[in-house]
């Protein structure tokens, strides 16, 4: 990947919908090859998809939170099944230290979320923290 590719990264992580017009002017090189890497690099797996960012509580979810869940009494596979059934679950992570994931969710009301906090609770340990405000919800990643 040379600076052209990660110009062309960090552009699109800016705003997806930028025009492959718009790209070579601000890049200085012809649409085709604009094209052409964008195809290379979507091929290869590092722009794995192009979408548009929407604020929970712009449509509706007003509490966000964060899940820690650990001391699992299920197996993995079933925990994960659990939350990806979840249509309010937008991020599911595996991770070190004492929990075993570390899951996003945004939700109607609390009382939304209390359900689905008793439900976990019946396989799992669960430390939630309400987000209150995002300084930085999303920052683009920069290729190294």
């Amino acid at each position: 990947m040379d600076e052209i590719d990660k110009k062309i990264i960090e552009l699109l992580q800016e705003n997806a919908r930028i025009s492959i017009t718009e790209l070579s002017k601000l890049i200085n090189l012809s649409r085709p090859s604009i094209k052409e890497r964008i195809t290379k690099l979507t091929e290869k797996g590092i722009i794995s998809k192009f979408t548009a960012h929407v604020p929970a509580d712009k449509i509706g979810l007003n509490v966000s939170f964060m899940m820690e869940i650990s001391e699992l009494k299920i197996s993995n596979e079933k925990m994960v099944n659990i939350l990806l059934s979840n249509q309010y679950v937008s991020e599911i992570h595996c991770v070190t230290g004492k929990a075993n994931y570390i899951v996003k969710a945004s939700m109607p009301n609390i009382e939304m979320m209390n359900e689905l906090l008793s439900e976990l609770t019946k396989f799992s340990y669960v430390v939630t923290s309400i987000i209150l405000n995002s300084p930085l919800p999303h920052r683009p990643i920069k290729p190294i």
